[in-house]
């Protein structure tokens, strides 16, 4: 939801900035691995507890995350490999950051937290693949209620607020898992509007 609302809307003051990183050496898959190392070292700060470092870097791996699409678009270095660079590092970065969750409730001893971060990084990574696979039938699938910015947006909120984690993992337990449910009907609606619904698949996917 928030993607679709801010759409590319950043570029025009991303611009300028494009082309300065460009002048210094740094290109759209440049900043893809350095916000990706980000959300790994704000991941390591969640599971020591310094939580207000790691939502800083939070924010800041975001940034990264939003400007190498803006410098890929504005200074014509949009590529395949790219997207599916990016693609692949977005899904360490989020599930990196849970998995520091993890760590530092499993340091604590707590089994309920536990259990919520665990589901709620099932949800984390089934959300992509859903997309991913009903996009091999159909050209776009990225309906549901919790995208990636709205997560990546609740675990900041629930680093610079403590207190709250255990109700945004809540929140992301159920709602990542509700957008899972929300792509796969919407694939089964969009086969079964199209006549493809009841076709054999003859090309299997491999991990």
């Amino acid at each position: 939801m928030i993607k679709a609302k801010l759409g590319d809307r950043l570029d025009p003051v991303l611009y300028r900035i494009s082309f300065s990183a460009q002048r210094i050496g740094l290109r759209p898959n440049s900043l893809t691995f350095i916000g990706t190392g980000i959300n790994g070292v704000a991941a390591w700060a969640l599971a020591a507890g310094t939580w207000g470092w790691g939502a800083a870097l939070i924010i800041l791996a975001g940034f990264f995350d939003v400007f190498d699409g803006a410098m890929a678009r504005n200074c014509r270095e949009q590529t395949a490999f790219g997207s599916f660079l990016d693609s692949v590092l977005d899904r360490y970065s989020d599930l990196s950051l849970l998995v520091g969750l993890l760590i530092f409730y499993a340091r604590e001893g707590s089994v309920v937290h536990l259990i919520l971060g665990g589901v709620a990084l099932m949800g984390t990574a089934v959300v992509p693949y859903a997309r991913a696979r009903a996009e091999t039938w159909m050209p776009r699938c990225n309906v549901g209620i919790l995208e990636r910015p709205e997560r990546i947006l609740l675990l900041f909120l629930g680093a610079a607020v403590p207190p709250i984690m255990p109700i945004i993992l809540g929140i992301l337990a159920i709602f990542t898992n509700v957008t899972v449910i929300q792509r796969v009907f919407y694939t089964r609606r969009y086969l079964e509007k199209n006549g493809m619904a009841g076709k054999e698949e003859t090309n299997r996917q491999k991990s």
